[in-house]
């Protein structure tokens, strides 16, 4: 597991928390990006182990 952030990835993951997951269109909308830019960038977090994504496209910070 790594934890280097690409800067886009450090703006999708700074507003997660551990406790509440937060919408993929919350985070889309607050963040500015385009759908497919943030559900490539939470797909690359997903894969470093640094997120993790529930039913109904959910996400929750994962604690490194």
């Amino acid at each position: 597991m790594t934890s280097e952030f690409s800067p886009f990835g450090r703006i999708l993951y700074s507003p997660l928390g551990t406790g509440e997951a937060k919408a993929n269109d919350d985070l889309m909308e607050n963040s500015g990006f385009s759908p497919s830019g943030a559900l490539a960038t939470l797909f690359d977090l997903e894969m470093k182990g640094m997120v993790r994504q529930l039913p109904g496209k959910q996400f929750l910070k994962v604690l490194l």
